[in-house]
Parts: structure tokens; C-alpha cells; sequence
């Protein structure tokens, strides 16, 4: 049991812990702006400022000043100013702003009516490029007022288009009002965006853009999208689809080779770094079959190798990637940390980066490093954190039934004595193309150290299907899904029994998105798990690929469901709900698009059929993921009590 001594961390401080969402640093290397928010929104909405610190090291000073979110930091050329994203004249509408680093207020250079996604500085600091959401027009406003916000399925979409304007001499003289007049590039009918959001750079010259286009906005569509370059006289050029870009693309420094990540094959093989020229041609795999997971991408000044974040198993680092050689050298001296490097930004001559790092006590702090130099803090944005006592966090790998090695972390609990037994949670990941990485699991849907606080173990694999083993492991579950990841996870639960850590009799088991989905799995395949938390899972792949907006992706998984239904019908977990018996708290938000409720309600309304205790809750508004601060605290204080009221805890 956990030590009655031991300070349990308060749900309420939790989620507000600060997190960082972006990172750049100055071109010259010697400051670096970052934004942090809260882990949830008090409000409606949520918040985010901007911060500037010194890279050889002071007292961090906040640049932004709204109540509002503040974000996306991009430094001029010069280093003289700084444009940002603000929403600050009207919330949940993002304008560019820029604001001069030798003092004075932020002044505002865009009015668009549908708010902007993205800005990013022409390398010769003429010109802002944007992405921007259309604006409704004075048509559909009727519409809207006469039919009573009646929807229309896929008619009115809204698209981000790319615009561009030069920057005023002096932006503190414009009159109210009297803002630059942009130039649309991109044409009409086209998306730019990615599914991470960010799509365009430019070119060295300034006077070309590469952008990720798709044909909507729906996450459907952008998994699959187009790689394009557009002049700034309107020219566009196609170099071709390429499926599963999360990112923008990045031209090399002489302006002939594109960059950027996306599938080494197909979905579900992301995460591979390939190249592209600049005027077409054939695209090539950097580092074909390599066993890592890439994440961002920067050029060094030789245009022959890049930077980027490098998921390998339960840790992420930085590396130097050489397409002639296909290795992947360290960027950091001696740099062999346990946590992961979840962002990263390089000076404009590649010498100096700035990234953020968690580990298994913290959620994660700025580091700046020289390339190939020892990296030093610059941040301890959650303080209190050491205020806390914390399981220990393992690194631990066994092999699956068919001899593969399968890996993952095993939280002790918070007192842990060698030779005791402990209740087990078998906490699942989403994606499925993802991996628990070693950081601070305190929130709202990572359980682990709230369960260790409470004397439980935590086993978190990554069994075939998850991300930093490389596209070959990625696409183990290809036909599969559930199945032979899922006896990954019971093997990994055998394992942590015959180490004589977990008890067999107090197994416990829960997930979030593709977590859920597993859950769902085991609790129509298994009797050994007392009880069950399903987070946003899917229940029936049939029902599923007819009602979520990535079907795209899941054709990729289990095959188009047209033409085969019975492959869908086989892998859903709703077939077997006769088999079910384990009491399931299911949790969703009710405006979920990615994994719509009525997953939810077929999973609730199947298990009370067959009389197992089951619950099901839905967050107003919220959607895949949770993010208001009262639902999260509500789901935490649930999934804790559901797991110890079955474990007959009080």
C-alpha cells in the first residue's frame, strides 16, 4: 500500500500546471521566445502568453501582455521585432500582430473576418505570410438568420488560404484602421493546412512558398494531402500527394531540396524524413527502414543534413540526420537523458538550438544547447513539482508471444517494497500510431502517478503499431488491429505478474482514443481486469468509418469498409460483448468528431445488456481530447474512484 506519509498531488494542481507550446529562438541564438498556457482552460477558452529569456541564461520576462492567447512567436531577420498571433480583439479570432523589441505596445496588421492559423517572416524580413480562414459571406449570414443556424453537411466548408504582406517601415505609425492590404497566393477551392497546423515556409530567395494543400479542411483530407510551391506572383506547382504529413516542409538553404516528414510507404509508416526537389521530381526516404520515429525538421547551413527530434522506444533526443551516410548522429554532448525532447527550434546558422525537455518528475522545461555542445536550463516553469513524492519510472522490455521484443515504462508505486504484490493498471496509449515517452503522467489523460500515489503499479507498453520502432513496427497491426498488439499487452502484463510486482487478482485496465479502443478489446476478450475506464474508444469500426471525420486513415488500417465489412465487423469490439463482465466507466466529449459518442453509447447500451456495471459520462462541448478545467478535474476524481471502488478500496 502507498505510504500514509506520502503528499498525494491535488487534482486542482494538476491542471494547471504550465506547459510550453512553441519555441524559437533568435536567429542570432542569444534569446529565445516561448509560449505556455495552462495544462486547462478556466474559462470558455483558453489562454497563452509569450515569454522572452536570454540563452546565456536570466530571469525570463514576459512579451505579451493580453488576457487572450498570445502565440506563435516568429522573430524578424533583424532580430527588432517579433510578430505574433493574438486574439485579443476578438476572442477565438487570431490576428497578426508585431510588436518592436525596443519597447512599445503590439500593433495589429491583419483584420480578417475568419482568423488566422499561421505567420512566418520572409527570410529577407520584407514580407509576413499567412494562412487565413475564409470569412462567412453576406450570403450564408442570411442563411443562417432565416433557417435558425440550420448545417448542411460539407456545404460552406471554410478553407485556409495563403496570403502574404509587406511589413510597413513603421508599424507604430498606422492610423486605426489603416492596415497593410495582403495578397492572396494560394488559389481558390484549395486547403492550406496540415494536421498539426502548420503548413508553409519559405523559400531562401523570398520569393517562393512550399505549403501542404488539401482539398478541405477535414482531417479526412489532410491526412492524404498535396506538397505545392507558389510564387509570389501566384505560380503554383505541384510536386505531388504524399500521405501522413503533420507538418510544414522546409527548403534546404541553397533552395533546390524540400524537407519534410511524412509516411515512409503508407499509412499507417509515418514519421519518415524524405526529400523532395524543389522543381519536382522523385521523392526518396532519408533513411530508409530506420528504427526511430522522426518529429520536426531544420537544415544545417550545408544543405546535406538536417536536424530533428528523434523518438527511439521511451525516449526522444535530438539527432543529426545524414541522407548520404543514413545515420543519425547525436546533436547534444553527451546528451543520454531518459525524458524526451518534444520541441526544438535552431538558429539561423544551425549552431545553437533551443528545445524543450520533460522527464518522468516534470512536464517540461527550456533548454538551450550548442550543436554538439552540453545543454543547460533556462526555465523551472513548475516548481512545485518537487513538492511531491513520485513512482519510480522503469524502462522495461519482454518478449511476445512470438518472440518479438516489446517495450514500455512500469511505474512503481510510491513506496514500493520489493517482494509485495501491488494492484496493476494497464494503462493504453492512443493513436494507435503513438508511444508512452518517459515524462510526468499527471494529467487528465495520463493516470499513471495519481494510480502510483495510491499504491498501484503502472505497466504503459508500446506494442506493435506504436511510433519509435521504425515503419515496420508501425505497420505490424496492418489488417490486425487489436489482436496482435493486444496479446503484446497481456504478455507485458504476464511479465510485470512473474517479476512478482503486480497481483493477478487486482488487475485494473483503461485508455484514452486508442486507448479506449483496446480497452474496449480486452474487456470483450478477457475476465481478468476488475474494472475498465474507456476514454474516447471505439466500439463498432462499421458504425465507426460511417460517423468519424478519419476515415481516410482507418481504410489505411483495416482496409476500405465498402468492400470489406466483415474485416471491420471481425475487429470490433462490440462483436464480443457476450464475453464482457468487467465493470467500464466510458468517458467522451460530446462533441468528439474523431471518435463521435454513439461509440459510446453502443459500448454503454451492449454492456448493460449483459448486466455489467457500466457507466457513461459525456463532457458538454468538449471535443477528441478534454480540455476544460471542470471536466477535467470531474473525469480525474471518476477514474480514480471507479478503479478503487472495484478494488474495494474506500
Amino acid at each position: 500500500m502507498a505510504d500514509t506519509t506520502t503528499r498525494m498531488l491535488e487534482f486542482e494542481k494538476a491542471v494547471e500546471a504550465v506547459v510550453v507550446t512553441d519555441v524559437q529562438i533568435s536567429p542570432g541564438g542569444n534569446t529565445v521566445a516561448y509560449v505556455t498556457s495552462k495544462a486547462s482552460a478556466t474559462g470558455d477558452r483558453p489562454t497563452s502568453a509569450i515569454w522572452l529569456v536570454s540563452a546565456a541564461g536570466s530571469a525570463p520576462r514576459r512579451l505579451s501582455t493580453s488576457e487572450g492567447i498570445d502565440g506563435a512567436p516568429r522573430w524578424a531577420p533583424d532580430e527588432r521585432s517579433i510578430a505574433f498571433l493574438s486574439d485579443r480583439k476578438e476572442r477565438g479570432k487570431l490576428q497578426l500582430h508585431l510588436i518592436a523589441l525596443s519597447g512599445g505596445e503590439a500593433v495589429r496588421l491583419t483584420d480578417a473576418e475568419g482568423g488566422l492559423v499561421d505567420i512566418d517572416w520572409s527570410p529577407d524580413g520584407a514580407r509576413i505570410a499567412f494562412t487565413a480562414m475564409d470569412a462567412e459571406t453576406e450570403d450564408e449570414k442570411t442563411l443562417k438568420e432565416e433557417s435558425g443556424d440550420t448545417k448542411v453537411v460539407d456545404e460552406h466548408v471554410k478553407m485556409a488560404s495563403l496570403w502574404v504582406l509587406d511589413v510597413p517601415d513603421d508599424p507604430a505609425t498606422l492610423a486605426p484602421g489603416d492596415l497593410p492590404e495582403p495578397k492572396r497566393l494560394s488559389p481558390e477551392g484549395l486547403h492550406i493546412g496540415s494536421f498539426g497546423q502548420r503548413a508553409f515556409s519559405w523559400a531562401p530567395d523570398s520569393l517562393t512558398l512550399v505549403a501542404v494543400a488539401a482539398a478541405s479542411p477535414k482531417a479526412h483530407d489532410l491526412f492524404i494531402p498535396d506538397i505545392i510551391t507558389i510564387s509570389l506572383d501566384g505560380e503554383a506547382n505541384n510536386l505531388g500527394a504524399f500521405e501522413g504529413i503533420n507538418d510544414r516542409p522546409v527548403y534546404s538553404p541553397d533552395g533546390s531540396t524540400i524537407g519534410f516528414i511524412g509516411c515512409e510507404e503508407r499509412i499507417p509508416s509515418f514519421f519518415s524524413m524524405r526529400v523532395i526537389p524543389a522543381k519536382g521530381g522523385e521523392s526518396t526516404v532519408a533513411l530508409p527502414k530506420h528504427e526511430a520515429s522522426f518529429y520536426g525538421v531544420a537544415w544545417l547551413p550545408d544543405g546535406d543534413r538536417m536536424l530533428a527530434i528523434s523518438e527511439e522506444g521511451e525516449r526522444r533526443t535530438l539527432r543529426i540526420l545524414d541522407p548520404e551516410t543514413r545515420k543519425a548522429e547525436p546533436a547534444l554532448d553527451g546528451w543520454n537523458a531518459s525524458g524526451s525532447i518534444t520541441l526544438f527550434s535552431a538558429t539561423r546558422d544551425g549552431g545553437r538550438v533551443a528545445f524543450v525537455y520533460r522527464d518522468a518528475t516534470s512536464h517540461g522545461d527550456l533548454w538551450v544547447a550548442d550543436l554538439r555542445g552540453a545543454p543547460r536550463k533556462l526555465t523551472d516553469l513548475n516548481p512545485w513539482t518537487r513538492d511531491y513524492d513520485w513512482g519510480e519510472t522503469r524502462e522495461i522490455s519482454w518478449t511476445a508471444a512470438d518472440g518479438l521484443k516489446i517495450q514500455g515504462l512500469l511505474i512503481l508505486p510510491v513506496g514500493y517494497e520489493e517482494g509485495t504484490r501491488y494492484p496493476l493498471l494497464l494503462h493504453i496509449h492512443g493513436g494507435p500510431c503513438s508511444a508512452w515517452s518517459n515524462h510526468l503522467c499527471a494529467s487528465w489523460n495520463h493516470w499513471g502517478q495519481f494510480m502510483a500515489q495510491r499504491g498501484y503499479a503502472i505497466l504503459m507498453p508500446n506494442p506493435r503499431g506504436s511510433s519509435g520502432r521504425g515503419s515496420d513496427f508501425l505497420c505490424e497491426i496492418l489488417s490486425c488491429y487489436g489482436e496482435p498488439d493486444w496479446q503484446d499487452l497481456m504478455s507485458g502484463v504476464d511479465y510485470v505478474i512473474d517479476q512478482g510486482i503486480a497481483d493477478p487478482g487486482r488487475l485494473v485496465v483503461g485508455g484514452w482514443s486508442g486507448g479506449g479502443f483496446l480497452t474496449n478489446w480486452t474487456v470483450t476478450h478477457t475476465d481478468r481486469f476488475k474494472a475498465a475506464v474507456s476514454g474516447a474508444g471505439i466500439s463498432n469500426w462499421v458504425s465507426f468509418q460511417g460517423t468519424a471525420d478519419v476515415r481516410s486513415v482507418f481504410d489505411r488500417y483495416l482496409g476500405p469498409v465498402d468492400t470489406d465489412p466483415e474485416g471491420h465487423w471481425r475487429l470490433s469490439p462490440i462483436r464480443y460483448i457476450q464475453n464482457a463482465v468487467t465493470p467500464t466507466l466510458i468517458l467522451y466529449g460530446d462533441a468528439d468528431a474523431r471518435v463521435p459518442p454513439s461509440q459510446g453509447y453502443e459500448m454503454y447500451e451492449g454492456l448493460k445488456s449483459r448486466g455489467v456495471k457500466t457507466q457513461l459520462v459525456l463532457y458538454p462541448g468538449e471535443p477528441h481530447g478534454i480540455g476544460g478545467r471542470k471536466h477535467q478535474l470531474d473525469l480525474l476524481k471518476r477514474v480514480v474512484a471507479w478503479y478503487d471502488c472495484h478494488l474495494g478500496k474506500d
